[in-house]
Order: C-alpha cells, then sequence, then structure tokens
C-alpha cells in the first residue's frame, strides 16, 4: 500500500511537471514588443518621444487592446496588431504597458508587460547630447587626423612612382587627380561626401573631390603618364590627356 501511495505521489509530480509549462506558454503565447519611432531610449528603459507597442500572437487573433497602466489606450483589429504612443501625453514615470487579444474561437490571451519610466523632453535630450558629443568629437578628430597625416607623409612616398608605371590601386579603387592628371589609389582617409570623395593627391599634394573611375581610364592616365615620361611631341601627349579629361567627364554619368 505504501509502495502504490508512493507511485501515485510521483505521476502526480511528473503530471504537474508537463502541465506547468504548457499553462505558461499560454500565458506568453502573445508577445508585445516595444520600438522606438522617434525620441531618447537610455538602454536601461528611460525613454522619451514616439513609441510603437507591436503584439505577435496566434494566427487566429482577431483583435488586440492595448493597455498602460492597466487602463485602455486603444485597440487594432487588423494584423499587424500595433498603437503609436508618444511619452508626452503621459505622467513622468515608471508606466506598465500589456496587452490583450482575442481570438476568433474565443480565447482571451495576456501579454507579457514591458516597464519603463517616461522622462521629460529636456532630459532626454541631455542624455542624448551626452552619448553624441563623444562620437561627434571623435569623427572631428578622424578627419583632422585624416588631413594632417597624409600632408605630413603622403607626398614623399609618392615620389617613388614613375610616370606612366603600372600600380596597384588597393580595395578602394583608383582615381585621376583633377590637379595633375596623375592615376592613383584612393585613401582610406579620405573624406566621403555625397557627390565624391575628397582626397588628396599623392603627387601634386593637392586635395580635390574626385569619384572612383573604371580601371580603362586609369590605363588611360597611365598612357598619357608614360608619353609625357618618354618625351615625345607635345601634341600627341596634350591628345591623349585631352581624351583622358573627356572619358573622365563622360564617366560622371555612369553608375560605378
Amino acid at each position: 500500500m505504501k509502495k502504490l501511495t508512493k507511485l501515485c505521489l510521483i505521476l502526480m509530480v511528473f503530471g504537474m511537471a508537463f502541465i506547468i509549462p504548457a499553462r505558461a506558454q499560454d500565458e506568453v503565447e502573445l508577445t508585445l514588443n516595444l520600438t522606438r519611432d522617434f525620441g531618447y531610449s537610455s538602454g536601461t528603459g528611460r525613454i522619451q518621444g514616439r513609441f510603437t507597442m507591436k503584439v505577435n500572437g496566434p494566427a487566429n487573433l482577431e483583435r488586440v487592446v492595448f493597455l498602460i497602466d492597466d487602463l485602455m489606450v486603444g485597440e487594432d483589429t487588423q494584423a499587424p496588431f500595433l498603437l503609436q504612443f508618444s511619452t508626452g501625453d503621459y505622467a513622468l514615470g515608471v508606466h506598465t504597458m500589456s496587452a490583450v487579444g482575442y481570438t476568433s474561437d474565443g480565447r482571451e490571451l495576456r501579454s507579457n508587460a514591458q516597464r519603463r519610466e517616461f522622462v521629460s523632453a529636456e532630459e532626454g535630450w541631455q542624455s542624448a547630447m551626452k552619448i553624441a558629443i563623444p562620437i561627434i568629437g571623435l569623427a572631428f578628430a578622424a578627419m583632422l587626423f585624416s588631413f594632417i597625416l597624409p600632408s605630413l607623409l603622403g607626398k614623399r612616398v609618392s615620389m617613388a612612382t614613375p610616370l606612366g608605371a603600372p600600380r596597384s590601386y588597393g580595395l578602394l579603387g583608383g582615381t585621376v587627380c583633377p590637379k595633375c592628371s596623375r592615376p592613383f589609389g584612393m585613401h582610406v582617409w579620405g573624406m566621403n561626401l555625397v557627390i565624391g570623395k575628397l582626397d588628396r593627391c599623392p603627387y601634386c599634394g593637392k586635395w580635390s573631390l574626385v569619384r572612383r573611375v573604371p580601371n580603362e581610364l586609369l590605363k588611360v592616365a597611365e598612357a598619357a603618364e608614360l608619353e609625357l615620361a618618354q618625351g615625345n611631341a607635345e601634341t600627341p601627349a596634350h591628345s591623349a590627356e585631352e581624351k583622358l579629361h573627356r572619358d573622365l567627364d563622360d564617366s560622371r554619368y555612369l553608375d560605378l
């Protein structure tokens, strides 16, 4: 009899082990996520601005009611089930966001809760600036470094490349200096702008706005250099250089 009682207790324990996870799974069948649309988020639960509550649930989910501090703030009857809100419409402090979903077979599902602290716009901007200022400072230092370093080292190294010599243009590709018409590999320290890259020619030492050009044009530029180096007649050299400039102008309209 005692053995039978112990066996029953063991079976009950195992049964509860399977029943409890099944219930827990039903409770989290509705998942609430919070995303930032515009504003500030500290990453530690402090937010300010415009955010969206979005719910993921079963395929037969028909309606979702959104709650802030257990008060209904809106509902959605079509997937994707979401609601946008602004922290400025609520009092400062900690708030809890959740949702209740209703399925076509009559079930009511409750989502997980998202707790956040709503802060003022002033505090949000001040916190954001504390993050942004060091980043801006590093970017400015990198820009300054990109101008100083080439000016100190670039010109002395480049003189080792003779006119017309084939060269490697690196991973960023090559371009042609609009000042001296010599081809060179684009530098990683150049400043990327919308219409091109501000880069320094290692031969003439001047800064120009350049774009990556095809290998064919780089070969034309190398050939023009070679004609000048060989001391050919002035007209062919100028003709090659003029052709190079025409090809460069045409390349501006290519999608490189």
